[in-house]
């Protein structure tokens, strides 16, 4: 008999996701909205009003792409429901409604080769995407609710407001912001399932991925994310990149 899904839903108090936002975070969305404001007025002047032009067109046109890649998940991933893994449905409508999220959130199983999650908007469409080597590697750990981890992350970027078309333009391009963005959504997951060895499990997973997680000697790679956080260069390398370095990532939620 196969084994059933297990458990994952995280009974709790309410909280605020805005009271878990990363210090700095304030003051990096103002500077990119400046830069962002700033950059458009000088492309619709150097352009001769040419960019004004695609920008009044440019809702149709993603109105259109939404509503196909809006199809496109439709079409080849699992919805998950009420009967569909309900556990998960049951884990998303818990923290939605400890989160106080009123919106509308869809979750999709994709095949993908990238272990990892993603939360979307299309349109006025909320989606989180999660792989079936993600949900694979949750289950086959020591904690499983390491999925209520995720999940509580993704949503937090919902909650956040993080994945609307201006506001995750914003964070793309000004990676700094991107990074706090997630760093402020690892604190509103850690918030709600307020056990760090799912989150730890969470992170773990996309580092080394579920085949090789029962072999990670955990105080080495706790002491190996020390190194990183003390290392000045560590800031250097993350200055291309949309997301903080793992196990920065992993020592700040331990270090909490």
């Amino acid at each position: 008999m196969a084994a059933a899904f297990p458990n994952i839903t995280v009974p709790g108090d309410p909280i605020h996701p805005k009271d878990y936002i990363e210090k700095g975070t304030g003051f990096q969305q103002f500077l990119a909205f400046f830069m962002a404001i700033l950059g458009l007025v000088v492309g619709i002047v150097f352009s001769y009003g040419i960019l004004l032009i695609i920008l009044v067109f440019y809702p149709f046109v993603a109105m259109y792409l939404n509503k196909k890649a809006t199809a496109l998940i439709h079409g080849s991933g699992v919805a998950v429901g009420e009967y569909q893994f309900p556990q998960i449905h049951e884990c998303l409508q818990t923290f939605k409604q400890r989160m106080g999220v009123s919106k509308d959130v869809s979750v999709y199983i994709v095949e993908d080769r990238v272990l990892n999650a993603f939360s979307v908007r299309y349109g006025k469409k909320n989606v989180i995407l999660i792989t079936d080597d993600l949900i694979q590697g949750c289950l086959a750990s020591d904690n499983p609710k390491a999925l209520s981890f995720v999940i509580a992350h993704e949503l937090a970027h919902i909650a956040l407001g993080h994945t609307g078309l201006f506001r995750s333009s914003l964070s793309h391009a000004y990676k700094r912001l991107s990074r706090l963005d997630e760093y402020s959504c690892d604190s509103v997951a850690m918030a709600l399932i307020k056990e760090k060895g799912p989150a730890f499990t969470g992170l773990l997973l996309l580092t080394v991925g579920w085949a090789l997680l029962p072999y990670v000697d955990q105080n080495s790679l706790m002491r190996q994310s020390e190194e990183v956080a003390l290392n000045k260069y560590s800031k250097k390398a993350e200055r291309p990149l949309t997301h903080p370095l793992l196990l920065n990532r992993i020592h700040k939620l331990m270090n909490k």
